[in-house]
C-alpha cells in the first residue's frame, strides 16, 4: 500500500509541474501579463506598454462574445518596444504554446527605426540629413498618445479577424501576416468586415461612402462578392509622399490594404499589416508603401483635404493647418475596396438595428454552415425580399450617421 502511494505521488508531481509550465509559457525578451483581458495574454516590456490596449481589447472581446458566444479562442498579443523584441517572435512557436492566434504590435519608435533602416538600404548615403534627424527625434507626447489610440483601433480589428477565423475552423491558427486574408474565414467577406468593425465600435470609410453613394455596389452584390483585391505597390518604385513614386518606403513590407483612414488618423503601427477598411479616429495620417491610404484622409488631420471620384478622377489638394499634401489620384481598385468595406460595415449595423442581435447570431451560424446571406436576409422575419426597398432604406439610414 505504501509503495502504491509513493508511486502515485512521483507520477503526480511531474504531471502537475508540466501543467503549470504549459500555463506559464515564457517568451524571451518579454514579460507576461495574463488575464488582463478575457482570453488574451499580453507580452511586453512593461505594463505601461500594455495599458493603451487593455480597454479597447476588452470592449472588442465583449462585442464578439455578444455575436459569437462566450467560448472564444485564446490569443497572444506581443507589444514590441524594440527591434530585438520584434525579431525574437517566432509565431509558429507561439501557436504551439496553446494559443489559437497571435498578433504583433510595435511602438512608433520601432516603426520609425524600421523605416529608417529600409530607407538607408534603398537610398544609402542619399537620405537627407534633415530627414534623418527628424526621424530620430522622439515625437511629441500628444502625437504619441494619438498614435497609441490609432494602434489600439488597429489592434481591435485584428483581434476580430483572428477570432472570426479561428472560432469558425479549429484547424486554423491565425498569424499577423494573415490579417487581411478573408479566404481563411468560412463567412462571406462582407460579414467578416461587418463583424470586425462592429467589434471595433466603428464604421469603415463612412465619409468616403457618403461622398460616393452614387458609385456604390448593389447591396445584393455585396452579400455575395469577394472583397475587391488591391495589389501592393510597395515594390513598384515608391518615393516620398508627393513625389513621382508615391509613398514613403519602409512602413509595411507589402503596402497597406486600401481603405483609408476615416477621420484622418495616423495609424497605429503593427507587425502584421494594417486593418482592412482603415482606421476610426483622427490625427496625423500615416505613410503607405505605395502612396497614402486609398481615398486620402477624409475628415481632417494632416491630410490636405484630399478627395477623389471612384472613376479615377484627380484628388484635390487643400489646406490643413497651414499647408496641404500633394494631390494624389486614387486607383479604382482602392476606391472599390473602400466602398466595399464601407457598405459592408454600415449594412451590418443597419441589419442589427432592423432585425436585432439575435437574428445576426443566427445568420452567422447559418453562414458558417454554408447558407447564403441573401437567403437569410430575404426571410420575412428579417428584412424581406424587396432588395430595392432594402437598399433605399439603407442609403437613407447611412446619411443620418455622423462621420
Amino acid at each position: 500500500m505504501l509503495r502504491f502511494l509513493l508511486a502515485a505521488l512521483l507520477v503526480a508531481v511531474p504531471l502537475g509541474a508540466g501543467s503549470a509550465n504549459a500555463q506559464a509559457v515564457v517568451f524571451k525578451n518579454f514579460a507576461s501579463f495574463r488575464n488582463l483581458v478575457p482570453g488574451i495574454d499580453f507580452f511586453a516590456s512593461s505594463r505601461k506598454d500594455v495599458s493603451p490596449y487593455e480597454k479597447p481589447a476588452a470592449e472588442a472581446v465583449a462585442r464578439l462574445k455578444e455575436l459569437m458566444g462566450e467560448d472564444l479562442p485564446k490569443g497572444a498579443i506581443f507589444i514590441c518596444s524594440s527591434l530585438q523584441q520584434k525579431d525574437s517572435i517566432f509565431e509558429p512557436r507561439v501557436l504551439r504554446s496553446g494559443y489559437s492566434w497571435s498578433i504583433t504590435v510595435v511602438t512608433p519608435e520601432v516603426r520609425m527605426q524600421e523605416m529608417m533602416e529600409r530607407m538607408q538600404a534603398q537610398m544609402g548615403d542619399n537620405v537627407p540629413a534633415e530627414m534623418r534627424d527628424r526621424m530620430r527625434k522622439r515625437p511629441p507626447e500628444m502625437m504619441l498618445a494619438n498614435v497609441e489610440q490609432q494602434a489600439a483601433a488597429t489592434l481591435v480589428l485584428q483581434i476580430a479577424h483572428a477570432v472570426i477565423q479561428t472560432s469558425m475552423d479549429e484547424n486554423i491558427r491565425f498569424r499577423s501576416s494573415r490579417l487581411d486574408d478573408m479566404g481563411k474565414s468560412p463567412l462571406p467577406d462582407w460579414l467578416d468586415i461587418g463583424i470586425a468593425w462592429y467589434a471595433a465600435g466603428a464604421k469603415a470609410n463612412l465619409e468616403f461612402l457618403n461622398q460616393n453613394m452614387e458609385q456604390t455596389f448593389p447591396i445584393e452584390d455585396i452579400l455575395s462578392m469577394s472583397r475587391p483585391f488591391v495589389a501592393s505597390s510597395f515594390d513598384q518604385g515608391g518615393g516620398m509622399p508627393g513625389m513621382d513614386g508615391g509613398g514613403m518606403p519602409g512602413m509595411n513590407g507589402g503596402g497597406f490594404p486600401a481603405g483609408g483612414f476615416p477621420g484622418g488618423g495616423m495609424p497605429g503601427m503593427n507587425g502584421g499589416g494594417f486593418p482592412a477598411g482603415g482606421f476610426p479616429g483622427g490625427g496625423m495620417p500615416g505613410m503607405n508603401g505605395g502612396g497614402f491610404p486609398g481615398g486620402g484622409f477624409p475628415g481632417g488631420g494632416a491630410s490636405g483635404g484630399q478627395r477623389a471620384s471612384r472613376g479615377g478622377g484627380s484628388g484635390r489638394s487643400g489646406s490643413a493647418g497651414g499647408g496641404g499634401m500633394a494631390q494624389r489620384t486614387i486607383p479604382k481598385d482602392e476606391q472599390d475596396r473602400m466602398l466595399f468595406d464601407g457598405q459592408s460595415s454600415t449594412f451590418f449595423y443597419f441589419l442589427i438595428e432592423k432585425a436585432g442581435v439575435e437574428k445576426i447570431r443566427e445568420m452567422i451560424r447559418t453562414a458558417r454552415d454554408g447558407a447564403e446571406s441573401r437567403e437569410y436576409i430575404e426571410r420575412p422575419d428579417v428584412l424581406g425580399g424587396d432588395f430595392a426597398k432594402i437598399e433605399e432604406e439603407w442609403a437613407a439610414w447611412v446619411k443620418t450617421l455622423k462621420s
